[in-house]
């Protein structure tokens, strides 16, 4: 009888030590299986374009877009080049190593289709190389000579660099784009009621290249004027309301003479460029140059306030050009007339009432 209760008791204890087993197994898996294991990111929103991309807008002509070159987060600026696509289709070529620095709100607002990424390095700036090679062929009989006389394309045009300019000041045009242009050809801007601008100094650079310069009278009539190509075989192109024209620079400038500056910094000028009209729903868009007679330091800051409903808008990176000297930048500013308000970093400030006005 011991024997089996011996047996019988061993049995029980190995149940139990499975169970506990068991049961301590099954709460080890189950705190594995609920641990929080996952790794949470976050991300810091940035710019939307980067090195490579190429960008446009909606409107533009198709053979042309703009390649950003960098992103300067510091500055929230993007560098970009002009670029051309190339006859198979494919981005592209530059005509020159140019570039242009621009703050980033303003290209992601203005050049809002991306079209594609490209390596920068990979995009080379073409060396044009112009060569003429006359053949002559004369063929003499007793009897006949015969002529033959291939008349060339028509002009067309594409696409202009830049595509505005302030009336009384000159506008060097550094990249015309068509196709068909001959050497000879002549460059106009016509408005109608008006006089013809003839360009200056016109370059034949090749058939799809001009450059050129255009001095706009200070008394030329403002807005959208057209462009007139002709070659001298007298077959032309006429591009309607392409080119704008502004009023003049003068116009948008305000100093002390019509408006007081108070504060400890003492503002004596403010120039817009380009001119501080606004365009529709997005209003201006620009840099202005503001002239002081007081030591400006590194940091300052620059805002417009709306003297009928004291909205303001803090200007974009503003750069100092000297001491006494400082280019900011805005984006959308509505039609109104603001107070130009300058802080420096120490706090002292200065306040040119009514200093800006966007016709």
């Amino acid at each position: 009888m011991d024997n089996p209760t011996k047996i019988l008791t061993i049995l029980g204890i190995f149940l139990v030590t499975c169970v506990l087993v068991t049961g301590c197994t099954s709460s080890s898996s189950t705190a594995d299986a609920t641990s929080p294991d996952a790794v949470t990111t976050s991300t810091t929103a940035g710019a939307l374009y980067s090195a490579g991309d190429i960008v446009k807008s909606s409107s533009a002509s198709a053979g042309t877009a703009w390649l950003i070159v960098s992103y300067d987060s510091a500055a929230d600026t993007y560098n970009r080049a002009f670029v051309y696509q190339n006859s198979d289709g494919t981005w592209g070529y530059r005509m020159n190593s140019n570039t242009e620095t621009t703050a980033r709100t303003s290209v992601e607002k203005m050049y809002t289709v991306k079209v594609t990424q490209v390596s920068v390095s990979a995009i080379p700036v073409k060396t044009l190389t112009v060569s003429t090679t006359m053949v002559a062929t004369a063929t003499t009989t007793s009897s006949s000579t015969t002529a033959t006389t291939t008349i060339a394309g028509k002009p067309s045009f594409k696409d202009m660099i830049p595509e505005e300019g302030n009336a009384g000041s000159s506008v060097a045009i550094t990249d015309l784009v068509g196709s068909n242009f001959q050497s000879g050809a002549t460059v106009q801007l016509a408005h109608s009621g008006s006089t013809s601008i003839n360009a200056t100094s016109v370059a034949w650079v090749s058939s799809s290249h001009l450059t050129c310069t255009f001095t706009i009278p200070s008394g030329a009539t403002t807005g959208p004027w057209d462009i007139v190509i002709t070659n001298p075989d007298g077959q032309s192109v006429t591009y309607s309301g392409y080119f704008t024209v502004h009023g003049s620079t003068s116009d948008a400038t305000t100093t002390t003479t019509t408006s007081a500056s108070s504060g400890t910094i003492g503002i004596t000028s403010v120039t817009a460029m380009p001119l501080a009209i606004g365009m529709g729903q997005t209003g201006w868009s620009g840099r202005l140059t503001i002239d002081t007679s007081t030591t400006l330091q590194p940091g300052l800051t620059v805002t417009l306030s709306n003297t009928a409903s004291g909205v303001q808008y803090p200007a974009v990176n503003p750069q100092l050009n000297s001491n006494t000297e400082v280019y900011p930048s805005f984006t959308g500013v509505p039609v109104g007339t603001y107070n130009v308000m300058i802080t420096n970093p120490d706090g002292t400030t200065g306040t040119l009432s009514s200093g800006f006005t966007v016709r």
